[in-house]
């Protein structure tokens, strides 16, 4: 039987340093590529994984983390429609705005690719782009996926008594 501490391990994605670097640079790349204002990677409770450009109410990229929730927020409802349909889910969404579209794909089962543009960039290419994005980015995190977790640090059996005799030393017998 596996704890709940196990259970929410194995549902967290995990992402070393090198990991993060190819996220940001297939990132970056798009939205040179794509003429997009924003874009970023995000987990299913909202927590933001990675981020290239930004566009936001303040203009100054602060509210990230916030639409971050809120677009997780959202798919998590539209998900529960996708149900009712009949539908395990949907797996792309799309809103337009008259100044700002944005296009939200689900990669895999626990993660949403946000991609933000000016209402200049047309629907269709939006869509071809970003199905171009969500495969490189399925290849990343399939082989983050793949790679055995690195071994964990952990105390030694007498660390507690070896640590106490350094306190001892440095403070004297309390």
């Amino acid at each position: 039987m596996v704890s709940d501490n196990d259970a929410l391990r194995l549902r967290r994605l995990v992402f070393y340093a090198a990991d993060v670097d190819r996220i940001n640079q297939a990132l970056l790349s798009f939205v040179k590529k794509a003429g997009a204002q924003a874009v970023m990677l995000i987990d299913q409770e909202g927590h933001l994984v990675s981020r290239q450009g930004f566009k936001g109410g303040s203009g100054d990229g602060s509210d990230g983390q916030t639409m971050a929730a809120l677009v997780a927020g959202s798919f998590t409802s539209t998900r529960q429609v996708a149900k009712l349909l009949g539908e395990n889910d949907f797996r792309i969404m799309s809103h337009q705005g008259p100044n700002t579209s944005i296009h939200l794909t689900l990669l895999g089962e626990r993660t949403l690719q946000v991609a933000v543009f000016p209402s200049s960039v047309k629907p269709g290419m939006i869509q071809v782009l970003c199905a171009e994005l969500a495969k490189q980015m399925e290849g990343i995190l399939a082989d983050a996926a793949k790679r055995a977790p690195e071994p964990s640090q952990q105390l030694g059996n007498n660390f507690s008594e070896a640590m106490k005799d350094q306190l001892d030393s440095l403070f004297g017998n309390l």
